[in-house]
C-alpha cells in the first residue's frame, strides 16, 4: 500500500471535518495544488496554500490549518 498522497489526503480529511462534510463533497484539492508535488515537497519544504478559504501550512510534514 502506498502512502504517496498522505499529506494531501490528511488536508482534505481535516478540512472536511472542520466543515462537517464528507471529504468527497469538497472541491478537489488538485484544483488548488498538485497533490503529488505537495507530498514530495512537504517532506523538506515549508508550503503555504489556500483551500476553500482555509490557510494551510505544511512544514516538514506538520499540517496547520487556520
Amino acid at each position: 500500500m502506498s502512502t504517496e498522497s498522505s499529506i494531501a489526503i490528511e488536508i482534505v480529511d481535516r478540512v472536511a471535518e472542520m466543515e462537517e462534510q464528507d471529504p468527497l463533497d469538497l472541491p478537489p484539492l488538485y484544483d488548488t495544488v498538485d497533490p503529488n508535488a505537495l507530498d514530495r515537497l512537504a517532506k523538506s519544504s515549508k508550503i503555504q496554500l489556500e483551500y476553500i478559504g482555509y490557510n494551510i501550512t505544511v512544514d516538514s510534514g506538520t499540517i496547520t490549518i487556520n
